[in-house]
């Protein structure tokens, strides 16, 4: 991955994930036998060893577990965009994810607000779920 590549090159595996982003889902897997939605790709799923995983949208709802502030550019593509708030959501469908928070002031944003899935496009044109604040 080269300085201006903002996001990885998708495998095979990992494509519904990226074309979701592009169509503005988060898209993740789900097992078809339990049930239970899995990130980052599986070929089998971690509850029931099922092996029949499907790619689903999920709601983009979630709430905001943890969270970091990002102050120093460690990479060319933090360049005017810090800070940068890290944050792990718990989405609805029961799953914990990494991801960065957006449009929300880092000295007052709380773990347990609600937040809910948007999409940031980066300067190469690719595209990331992120997470923003409901209630601002």
């Amino acid at each position: 991955m080269s300085n201006d590549t903002w996001i990885p090159e998708p495998s095979e595996a990992s494509r519904p994930f990226f074309e979701g982003a592009q169509a503005g889902k988060l898209r993740l897997q789900c097992c078809s036998a339990c049930g239970t939605w899995m990130f980052p790709v599986a070929t089998m799923c971690s509850q029931c060893g099922g092996r029949e995983l499907e790619w689903r949208d999920t709601s983009g709802q979630a709430t905001l577990f943890a969270h970091g502030r990002l102050r120093r550019e460690y990479h060319p593509r933090h360049q005017d965009r810090l800070p940068l708030i890290l944050a792990q959501v718990d989405i609805a469908e029961g799953l914990r994810i990494n991801t960065n928070l957006i449009d929300a002031d880092p000295d007052t944003v709380r773990s347990g607000c609600r937040v809910e899935a948007t999409f940031e496009t980066f300067a190469d044109g690719g595209v990331l779920p992120v997470f923003k604040p409901v209630d601002g």
